[in-house]
């Protein structure tokens, strides 16, 4: 990916391992019961697109051996731990080629922010063999009435100013926060069958979840945060507010859409 466009991370900060850690806290348990309704079986070969810390890749190899094989592909895969039936490889899925042979494809949190997500989406849905099944998993960043419960009107305004912040950043680097929605119907147009989206949250309390992210988010992106006009003393109270347990605010809208490639008549 260019340095203007792609993810808004960096696996290669010291911040970089606590946010990817929160992220499967997050994700792993809805990933998996969509992977399992899907039909994952041992045996299977599985790609993991963005695998970050790959907790989801571990988990992957466990269902699938003894014979199965998971592929797990990031731009930095430092954090991905090696496994026996696992092969890490280091890429842009923009770019590699992947093996057409694959029962599943997943891809979470990596097509909204790829300018060219409905090419990468059709590439994907190659790489499966008749009948498998691609799992692409992006949050609605539009959605954004997560503040259930809030410490004080400081605290809303200080949050809704970087969420304001981190997702102008995101857009100037090609990310689409709404493509999670437009997910079944481009899936849908290259032919992909039995497509449907699971749409879920939760609520999490400061000190949490989603609350640990955003503030492991605010670190990561602290530079971009002073460069549009957030000061050091605001980010640390954000910082504060995101721990306090009285704050409670929903996850983003996380669309989890599963199309399957048709098997020959």
């Amino acid at each position: 990916m260019t340095a203007t466009t792609g993810y808004m991370f960096d696996n290669a900060t010291d911040e970089a391992a606590n946010q990817l850690r929160f992220l499967g806290e997050i994700l792993d348990s809805g990933t998996r019961r969509i992977l399992t309704d899907a039909g994952l079986q041992p045996g299977w070969n599985v790609t993991d697109i963005g695998a970050g810390a790959g907790t989801l890749t571990t988990w992957l190899s466990d269902q699938v051996a003894p014979d199965g094989h998971v592929t797990a592909v990031d731009l930095d895969p430092r954090h991905i731990p090696a496994g026996p039936n696992v092969t890490v490889r280091t890429g842009d899925v923009r770019t590699l080629a992947l093996d057409g042979s694959q029962q599943a494809v997943v891809a979470r949190l990596v097509l909204m922010h790829l300018p060219e997500r409905e090419q990468v989406l059709a590439q994907l849905a190659q790489a499966l063999a008749p009948g498998g099944v691609v799992v692409v998993a992006d949050w609605d960043c539009t959605w954004r009435d997560m503040v259930r419960r809030s410490p004080s009107p400081r605290a809303t305004e200080l949050f809704e100013r970087f969420q304001d912040a981190l997702m102008s950043f995101g857009e100037s680097r090609g990310a689409d926060m709404g493509w999670a929605k437009r997910a079944p119907e481009a899936m849908m147009s290259i032919g992909l069958a039995d497509v449907e989206s699971h749409i879920e949250s939760r609520s999490w309390r400061g000190g949490t979840g989603i609350c640990l992210l955003h503030r492991s988010n605010s670190i990561q992106r602290e530079s971009e945060l002073l460069g549009v006009g957030m000061s050091r003393e605001e980010l640390a109270e954000l910082r504060q507010v995101l721990m306090d347990p009285d704050l409670v605010l929903s996850g983003y809208l996380m669309h989890t859409t599963v199309g399957h490639r048709p098997s020959p008549a």
